[in-house]
């Protein structure tokens, strides 16, 4: 694994492939305008189009996995002081985003990314918490938040459409 604390313009490229290759996959995908009609706090929000979410990735901290010098997985964060649905976890590091090559999947890349950000950040870079967000059916990704011991901290019902809950999840940074 490695870190950027902002600025990774070596992968840019590769930061960009990953993102329209896995836009369809989130719900809704992550270039839908219907994003922006989505209930964030203010410092969750952004640009709901490709150029947007590199340059978001590449400003925050980015903890990313490279293989024959090609990103194969990326987990950015953006430290949070405050959140409507996640004050009583803040500060935190709030993951905004994971992604993974499809042909990557399976081999605890994700996984290993969210050991880093528990274990190996540099010490300017931690919280007292680690935050997240998803939809109820990213069962993957739920899956991988309940290994590490994340709790499901708030629920906003039909918040991604008819039927698509957003989670939000919450652990201490140390156990």
């Amino acid at each position: 694994m490695k870190f950027s604390d902002g600025r990774l313009e070596t992968h840019t490229a590769d930061i960009r492939q990953l993102i329209q290759t896995i836009d369809d996959e989130f719900v809704p995908p992550l270039t839908d305008d219907s994003r922006s009609s989505m209930d964030r706090s203010v410092a969750e929000g952004g640009h709901t189009d490709i150029d947007g979410y590199v340059k978001r990735c590449l400003d925050r901290p980015l903890i990313y996995a490279v293989e024959g010098g090609r990103v194969l997985g990326f987990l950015s964060f953006e430290q949070i002081s405050e959140s409507k649905f996640l004050d009583e976890y803040t500060p935190s590091n709030h993951v905004e985003i994971v992604a993974v090559e499809p042909e990557a999947r399976g081999q605890g890349i994700a996984s290993a990314m969210y050991e880093y950000l528990f274990s190996d950040l540099p010490t300017e870079w931690v919280q007292p918490y680690v935050t997240t967000k998803t939809w109820e059916q990213n069962d993957v990704h739920i899956a991988i938040l309940d290994r590490f011991g994340f709790d499901l901290v708030h629920r906003i019902p039909d918040d991604r459409g008819p039927g698509t809950d957003t989670v939000y999840f919450a652990r201490k940074a140390t156990q």
